[in-house]
């Protein structure tokens, strides 16, 4: 699934949710005798009701603001622009090898341990080699694969998920400067594919 269509299910959820709401006989019978001690002069005074209506209007803008802060969701478009500039910018591979164990004693910086992933199996994939890069200003692994059905050469990324990133991010596709990149989570990692 993907971002959008998270986050279509999560507001008609929300939707559906506060459509349901309504006031019981006892809530609009307690809110209508407010509104009669309100309109009287004697039983309270203007400045209370104004300075009252202000708090509730501050306490709904501030509600509004983090649930859109909330809801905005994380931005997959940075962490595409810099895997699509890192593959565009065809960087030399600092270690040639076809084995991810090879590859991660070399990288030995990687604050994770590299993964072989299952959307790679190696029976279509043949890793060629890796090197350092950063991914959201974190270190992070750059590798070279080739599909060997088409012979073409990708580049793969795995770097430790950022913060804010979903745990169970299945994939987000995008295009950008000419570069598709998928994004998706595997095993606590964020894996990224550009070609």
């Amino acid at each position: 699934m993907t971002y959008s269509n998270n986050r279509n299910a999560l507001k008609s959820r929300l939707a559906k949710h506060y459509g349901e709401k309504s006031l019981s006989a006892a809530q609009l019978n307690a809110l209508t005798k407010l509104e009669e001690k309100a309109s009287d002069e004697d039983a309270v005074p203007r400045s209370y009701v104004r300075r009252t209506g202000m708090a509730m209007a501050a306490m709904l803008m501030l509600a509004v603001s983090v649930w859109a802060f909330w809801y905005k969701g994380y931005d997959y478009n940075a962490i595409s622009a810099e895997i699509a500039y890192n593959h565009n910018s065809q960087m030399q591979m600092e270690v040639l090898s076809n084995s991810f164990a090879d590859i991660d004693t070399y990288l030995n910086r990687l604050d994770f341990a590299l993964i072989t992933p299952t959307r790679l199996p190696v029976e279509k994939w043949n890793l060629l080699g890796a090197r350092y890069c950063s991914i959201d200003g974190k270190i992070a692994a750059q590798l070279q694969v080739q599909d060997l059905d088409t012979q073409q050469i990708y580049t793969f990324y795995q770097a430790k998920l950022p913060q804010g990133v979903d745990a169970d991010l299945n994939e987000v596709v995008m295009d950008i400067d000419g570069v598709s990149v998928a994004l998706w989570e595997e095993n606590g990692l964020l894996m990224g594919l550009a070609k």
